[in-house]
């Protein structure tokens, strides 16, 4: 956040304009913890992916959306996150990803169908849903992670943790 007013040419800046710094650290701290991650059999770039994660994360969170369209981008960006973290067998991808969904799951149930009869019945079965699918994924995790990785293409594949 120091170099903020370095990168704008000012020392003012806005609120909006320091959350897209922090996107863009936390993408930036991501990709040297993945590299960092590559080269190393240690695990070093644990700290790396949780506080790059955290401030890629957190600028996303708290800009403002006025489209119902960004705000089902940011939960499309934070699906991603889920599946990155199946790829590259980080946690911390799941954590905030699942974060970011409950969110917008949210936002649905209190903004834009909040007198809706049936959408509580549908949040409530969604719900259920998510929860036997987190339990199926752990019961079967080695044999989803490694059809999911089959299916990526072999210059992808060879970045993932995991091979097939």
């Amino acid at each position: 956040m120091d170099l903020t007013p370095l990168i704008y040419g000012r020392s003012d800046f806005t609120w909006n304009q320091r959350l897209w710094v922090s996107l863009w650290f936390g993408l930036a701290f991501l990709g040297v913890s993945f590299l960092v991650d590559r080269r190393t059999r240690d695990d070093y770039a644990f700290w790396g992916y949780l506080f790059g994660t955290l401030a890629f994360w957190g600028g996303l969170s708290l800009m403002e959306s006025q489209s119902e369209v960004s705000k089902l981008l940011y939960c499309l960006i934070n699906i991603v996150l889920m599946l990155i973290s199946v790829l590259l067998d980080r946690r911390v991808f799941i954590v905030f990803g699942a974060l970011g969904v409950f969110g917008y799951l949210s936002h649905l149930a209190y903004t834009v169908f909040k007198d809706s009869l049936l959408f509580p019945f549908a949040l409530s079965a969604l719900g259920l849903a998510i929860i036997w699918l987190g339990i199926y994924y752990q019961r079967h995790r080695t044999r989803i992670e490694g059809a999911i990785v089959a299916l990526l293409p072999a210059g992808i594949r060879a970045f993932t943790r995991k091979q097939a």
